[in-house]
């Protein structure tokens, strides 16, 4: 059909050049110094998010950012397990004056900070008015939020956008089983989910066997047609908007390639 013909002409012209964003954050650090280092020689764009008041956190920050790379606060929150929270937690029992002022300080102790996600955190992203006094800190400094996602109870982005805070959603954990051939069918899903949706976001830890898989694999991302882009790039939300519109348009180009082959294989065939 020549209408076929003439749209997927058209959206090639526009969409061929379109390349989907991965934003892959590395959680935990700052424990660990050869785990930590090894994670920051990874190549590319990698997203550091790093524990406050943990041994090597600014260290780590320091060289992040001298690397180019971007730097978030990884903020302990309370969960549903009562597992421990470590330095910089934010708990159920504070009140707003003790919370903000506890996750200011813990901003101030890390240098380079561009936004903040939650480390653990399932229940304290479920209560709405925690996370709307944290957000309140997130906008008074121009911070985003990326949701890790721990809960499907989190009410984290919901605020975020409430308060008109920059911000994004986990997509895949790479490596909550620690073997090569999960990180890497998890992986394979991150880039699924990018093709369909134009970005996603890839939460790891810097694990050896994490950061050994990555370093084979980040360098191949651009071969496979997806840019690896720091948070801050896409948390605007009409970059999201854009990035998904771009990418829905790439899928209609696909399925209307497909039918115009097969209806001209049709005709030549008849």
């Amino acid at each position: 059909m020549l209408w076929i013909t003439a749209f997927s002409g058209l959206l090639q012209a526009e969409e061929s050049d379109f390349e989907p964003r991965m934003v892959l954050i590395i959680d935990d650090m700052g424990y660990n110094l050869a785990k930590g280092e090894a994670a920051l020689a990874l190549p590319g764009a990698v997203t550091y998010s790093i524990l406050p008041y943990t041994p090597y956190a600014k260290r780590f920050a320091q060289a992040a950012h001298e690397s180019g790379r971007e730097v978030m606060l990884h903020v302990p929150m309370a969960n549903t397990r009562a597992k421990a929270l470590g330095p910089g937690a934010l708990t159920v029992d504070m009140q707003r004056d003790a919370l903000q002022a506890g996750l200011n300080e813990a901003l101030d102790a890390t240098p380079y900070v561009s936004g903040v996600n939650n480390h653990m955190g399932s229940l304290l992203t479920s209560m709405e008015e925690p996370m709307s006094w944290v957000m309140e800190t997130l906008k008074a400094r121009d911070l985003y939020f990326i949701d890790s996602l721990t809960t499907v109870k989190t009410v984290g982005w919901k605020k975020a956008r409430e308060a008109q805070v920059p911000y994004l959603k986990r997509h895949v954990f790479l490596d909550h089983q620690i073997d090569e051939a999960f990180i890497d069918g998890q992986f394979k899903r991150a880039l699924g989910v990018a093709e369909r949706f134009g970005f996603v976001v890839v939460i790891g830890h810097p694990y050896p066997e994490t950061s050994s898989y990555l370093a084979k694999t980040l360098p191949t991302l651009r071969a496979k047609g997806i840019r690896l882009v720091p948070a801050s790039s896409i948390v605007n939300p009409s970059i999201k908007r854009y990035l998904t519109e771009r990418a829905q348009n790439k899928v209609q180009l696909a399925v209307a390639t497909q039918v115009s082959s097969e209806q001209q294989g049709e005709t030549v065939t008849d």
